[in-house]
């Protein structure tokens, strides 16, 4: 507090004193002016130190803001409302009780946590550790923690010194990401099985033909050499529908603009796999609506839908049983509506909603024998993802399966 008695004050005065005297004895009225004008201003200067007159307020400020603002936050009115807005669980400790939480928070941990201790709203060791002694300062940095809420869920807790006792707590769900990574992990390893399998066979054969005695059977040796095509074929179907997964999954933000004759792509299909396959592409029954209109796609990768899933149908159905495929409208006539009927022993229930993940098999042992990659419902699932189409899967135990897929139609000019 700055006082009139101060030395800064009374040196200032001396000189403003002193340059009066001095300008009194000056003879020319412009040297006494100007003397006096700056005496006034070196006083005037000393007497407003910058440094005192900012220090001192600033020091005070330091001392006061933490508790000041903390009650602010603390007691404000709308502090509710502000943190009810957020997704996140967020909630204000103080003396390691919880004093407020928002709905987010409530639902993780109970309705009746505020309150209460944080031993009890808690209830999970690594969080209890952080926030049961008050005076603990924190930095803000995410804490990983597993098991709030649901077992697996992952959470990351953020803890927020406020001022004494007081703490804002921040848990943010992970586990979507946690899903995500072990997704990715699941792929990784599972593509290295596919591989290595193939790969494994084909080894054993060579190194059993370079015996002379095996090599030199006739018929050993078309024999394994049948089955190292078959499985070299096996190994280059997987590693074709990786790199048409990979593309399809880069560009799914990116939707197709050209019109393409589904009709077409879908008659051809059925013609090249009645005649590659003698003995099942007979079965296939076919019934398309005259006169289709066009839809946005891209022809090469809805090539790859109707191969996929009238693959599927011949491989799955049972053998001498109809492969039906339906082409039309849909209800609305806004779509062009496809599906693929076969007969055989269908897939149970709990198999249906993973049918579409990568290398998800309801019989591995038979999707091996005959040929299956794990990977055609899931390419089918990205392409129709990306055409913003709408893909089905229905199936009876002991009676069939029905894939069916909807692609918007494409727009009709005025006529």
């Amino acid at each position: 507090m700055n006082s009139w008695l101060s030395p800064r004050i009374i040196a200032a005065f001396a000189l403003a004193l002193v340059g009066a005297i001095f300008a009194g004895q000056m003879a020319g009225s412009a040297e006494r002016v100007l003397v006096i004008f700056v005496s006034m201003l070196v006083a005037l200067f000393i007497a407003a130190d910058p440094h005192d007159r900012e220090d001192a307020p600033q020091e005070a400020v330091k001392q006061t803001a933490p508790d000041t603002e903390v009650q602010a936050i603390s007691s404000h009115p709308q502090l509710q409302a502000f943190i009810d807005s957020s997704a996140d669980a967020i909630l204000m400790v103080e003396n390691a009780r919880v004093t407020t939480a928002n709905q987010v928070a409530l639902r993780l941990l109970g309705t009746n946590i505020v309150g209460q201790n944080v031993r009890m709203a808690f209830r999970h060791a690594g969080a209890i550790e952080r926030l049961s002694d008050p005076d603990a300062q924190h930095s803000g940095h995410p804490i990983r923690l597993t098991g709030i809420g649901h077992k697996n869920q992952l959470w990351d807790m953020r803890i927020q010194t406020m001022g004494p006792s007081q703490k804002i707590v921040h848990l943010a769900d992970r586990s979507g990401t946690q899903a995500a990574e072990k997704m990715r992990v699941d792929f990784v390893a599972n593509a290295s099985h596919e591989l290595l399998t193939p790969l494994a066979a084909i080894k054993g054969f060579i190194e059993t033909l370079d015996d002379p005695a095996a090599g030199d059977d006739k018929v050993t040796r078309s024999r394994f050499l049948g089955i190292m095509a078959t499985e070299t074929d096996r190994m280059q179907a997987l590693v074709r529908d990786l790199m048409s997964l990979s593309r399809i999954e880069a560009e799914k933000y990116d939707p197709p603009q050209t019109p393409v004759d589904f009709s077409d792509i879908v008659m051809e299909t059925v013609d090249q796999l009645r005649n590659s396959q003698k003995d099942r592409g007979a079965d296939i029954m076919i019934d398309v609506t005259a006169d289709l209109p066009p839809v946005i796609g891209d022809a090469g990768q809805l090539r790859q839908v109707a191969s996929n899933i009238l693959n599927n149908a011949l491989k799955y159905g049972r053998a001498g049983t109809p492969v039906t495929v339906v082409l039309g409208r849909s209800r609305s006539g806004a779509m062009i509506n496809f599906s693929v009927t076969d007969v055989g022993d269908g897939i149970a229930p709990e198999h249906l909603p993973r049918l579409t993940e990568r290398f998800y098999r309801v019989d591995s042992g038979r999707s091996r024998l005959v040929g299956g990659t794990g990977l055609g419902l899931s390419l089918v699932k990205h392409i129709i993802d990306r055409h913003r189409g709408h893909l089905e899967i229905r199936s009876t135990v002991g009676t069939g399966t029905t894939v069916g897929i909807l692609l918007p139609s494409a727009p009709t000019g005025p006529s």
